[in-house]
């Protein structure tokens, strides 16, 4: 099953140089990307987008490495189940509950990282509705949705 972002209907995702563009750096969509490409953009390709900015931030990078046993694999595996809009509690690893937690709760170094540092690149990468609907799922998957708060 290929569950679209935007969760309603799949639609063509964005070509492979698009999505590439994206993942280099965390910056605007091209403009030849509109915001509804990107809503419609199959998770896979949206979780690979997250992990390539999660490996590419210092520290971000050095704790999935270390949650992981640098497994980076896993780790996208995961991204991909708390993503999924289908996606709950039963489908999640400790793995991807670790992430989970890293993504909701502000404790540690670690947590106000990540939190912040994963709002803006969902808000930068998709369109504010979608994003919002995003964290709240991840929220959801949290079990506390008053922890998160987009925007």
């Amino acid at each position: 099953m290929n569950m679209m972002v935007g969760g309603i209907k799949p639609m063509q995702a964005a070509g492979s140089g698009q999505v590439a563009a994206l993942m280099d750096g965390l910056r605007e969509p091209p403009l030849s990307l509109a915001a509804g490409d990107i809503a419609e953009l199959p998770v896979s390709e949206l979780a690979a987008i997250v992990v390539s900015h999660f490996r590419a931030h210092g520290h971000i990078s050095n704790v999935m490495t270390h949650i992981s046993g640098a497994r980076w694999d896993r780790v996208e595996e995961a991204i991909r189940v708390i993503l999924d809009p289908c996606a709950g509690k039963r489908q999640m690893t400790p793995l991807a509950e670790n992430i989970v937690d890293l993504l909701c709760a502000e404790r540690g170094v670690t947590g106000r990282i990540v939190k912040p540092y994963f709002e803006t690149l969902l808000g930068r990468l998709l369109p504010a509705d979608v994003a919002a609907r995003m964290c709240a799922h991840v929220a959801c998957l949290s079990g506390d949705q008053a922890r998160y708060r987009h925007g």
